[in-house]
């Protein structure tokens, strides 16, 4: 089941931000990793991540961040499109199909007596 974990990680320049993420992706499940700046969050969704251990790692480098929320996704379920109805041939019933033809290639025999060729 995928997770969607929210930790708060009041962070101030990029660098900070990408040494968080780089945390995150080295953790086991996680299929994405995404910061939101305004909000200062760090959004991480996976596959079954341990939110336990992912938290442990990030606290030795930011003492004070922590989880806002842990919440199942849903997958969207597809609905399947109807059918639409294929169009009928619109050409009119006189039509024939057009016919590619090709050239028909046959050997050509030399009637030329080549035993007074001096060259072979």
């Amino acid at each position: 089941m995928k997770k969607k974990i929210v930790i708060d990680l009041p962070v101030n320049n990029d660098k900070c931000r990408s040494k968080a993420m780089q945390i995150a992706v080295r953790s086991p499940g996680v299929i994405s990793v995404n910061i939101d700046k305004e909000k200062g969050h760090l959004v991480v969704i996976g596959i079954g991540v341990d939110f336990f251990r992912l938290m442990h790692c990030i606290r030795r480098k930011f003492k004070c961040s922590r989880i806002v929320s842990i919440e199942e996704v849903k997958q969207e379920e597809k609905k399947p499109e109807p059918s639409k109805p294929k169009n009928p041939c619109t050409c009119p019933s006189t039509c024939n199909p057009c016919v590619q033809y090709y050239p028909i290639c046959q050997p050509v025999y030399d009637t030329y007596d080549n035993s007074n060729c001096s060259i072979m």
